[in-house]
C-alpha cells in the first residue's frame, strides 16, 4: 500500500493533495531554552483533535513526514515540529521534551492533542504524555521503543565509530539499517548508494544518535494513560518489533498494528501508515485496548 503500488488516479490524487497542502502550510518558530524551535501548521480545525508530528533520528518534518504531514492536513489540524540542536555538549530526553510541549502548549493552549512518535520521536512522545498528562488524549507510536537494548547500543557504537573516524560508510550503515530487504531488492546498488551519499551527517544527528544509546521511558510507559496505537514494523532492523510489542505490553491502553516493511516506514508504505494513523485520529475508539489490529486489504 505504498505510494508507488496504488494506482495512477489514487497516485495522482495523493500528490494533489501533498501539493495543495504543502502551499497551505504555515512556518513558525518559537524559543525554548535559548534555541530556535520551527515548527508548521496546517488543516481545518474541526471535531478531531490536533496531530503533533515529532520525528526520529536524522530527521525533520519534511524528510519523515513529507507525506504524512499534507495527508493528514486534508483532515483535520496537523502540527510538526523540527526538534532543534540545544546547544550543549550532549542532548538530554528532557531538553527535546521542552521543545515538543512549548509547541504544543502554543499552538494549543486549551484542549487536548493526539501525539506521533516516530523511531526516536517515540520515546520523546511517551515522556511528552507523561508529562503533559491529559494535554495529551491520544498517542500514535511508530517504529519506537522505551528502553535502548544491546543491540541498539551496539549499532549506535558503530553509528559513533564511523562517525568519529570521518568514514564514509556511516552513512551506507545508515540506509543499510533503515531499509528492508524488500525494498532494497527494487532498487540497484548503485540506486541505493545515491540515495545515501545525498545524507547530511552533522554534530547534531552525531548527539541523536548519542542520546539513543541511552534512552529509558519504560516507567513512564506504564503509568500513560492516553489512548495509544502501536505501530510495529515486520523487517526493521534499527528498532526490530519486539519494542514495540514491550510498549503494547507496558501502555495500559494500547492497541497494536504492524507493517510489513524496514525502519523507513515513511518512505516504504507511507500510504498504509497513513491509513492506520487517518483512522485511529477520526476515532480511536475503533481500536480495542489490548487488540492486534490486522493490516488492511488491497
Amino acid at each position: 500500500m505504498s505510494l508507488a503500488s496504488t494506482g495512477p488516479n489514487q497516485a495522482f490524487f495523493f500528490q494533489k493533495v501533498i501539493t495543495e497542502m504543502k502551499s497551505e502550510a504555515v512556518d513558525k518558530t518559537i524559543v525554548v531554552g535559548g534555541v530556535e524551535v520551527a515548527y508548521r501548521t496546517s488543516g481545518p480545525v474541526n471535531d478531531r483533535l490536533p496531530l503533533v508530528l515529532v520525528h526520529g533520528t536524522a530527521g525533520s518534518i519534511d524528510s519523515h513526514f513529507g507525506f504524512l504531514f499534507p495527508m493528514m492536513a486534508f483532515r483535520q489540524r496537523v502540527i510538526g515540529i523540527n526538534l532543534a540542536d540545544p546547544g550543549t555538549d550532549s542532548i538530554e530526553i528532557d531538553q527535546f521534551v521542552a521543545q515538543i510541549r512549548a509547541v504544543i502548549e502554543a499552538e494549543v493552549p486549551q484542549g487536548s492533542v493526539t501525539l506521533l512518535g516516530y523511531s526516536m520521536g517515540a520515546p520523546l512522545a511517551i515522556k511528552t504524555a507523561h508529562v503533559l498528562g491529559d494535554k495529551v488524549a491520544n498517542l500514535i507510536l511508530v517504529a519506537g521503543y522505551m528502553k535502548t537494548d544491546t543491540h541498539q547500543k551496539l549499532r549506535g557504537h558503530i553509528w559513533l565509530t564511523l562517525y568519529k573516524e570521518g568514514n564514509p560508510l556511516v552513512k551506507n550503515f545508515m540506509s543499510f539499517n533503515a531499509f528492508s530487504p524488500f525494498h532494497m531488492r527494487s532498487k540497484s546498488l548503485e540506486d541505493m548508494l545515491a540515495g545515501t551519499a545525498k545524507m547530511n551527517i552533522t554534530p547534531f544527528l552525531a548527539k541523536q544518535a548519542e542520546l539513543n544509546t541511552r534512552i529509558d521511558v519504560s516507567a513512564e510507559c506504564e503509568q500513560l494513560q492516553a489512548k495509544t496505537l502501536v505501530v510495529g514494523l515486520s523487517e526493521d532492523f534499527s528498532c526490530p518489533k519486539h519494542h514495540s510489542k514491550a510498549m503494547f505490553g507496558a501502555i495500559l491502553n494500547a492497541s497494536y498494528t504492524e507493517i510489513a516493511t524496514g525502519h523507513a516506514v515513511v518512505h516504504e508504505r507511507p500510504a498504509e501508515l497513513y491509513y492506520h494513523v487517518n483512522r485511529f485520529c477520526k476515532d480511536p475508539d475503533t481500536y480495542p485496548i489490548g487488540k492486534i489490529v490486522p493490516a488492511p486489504k488491497p
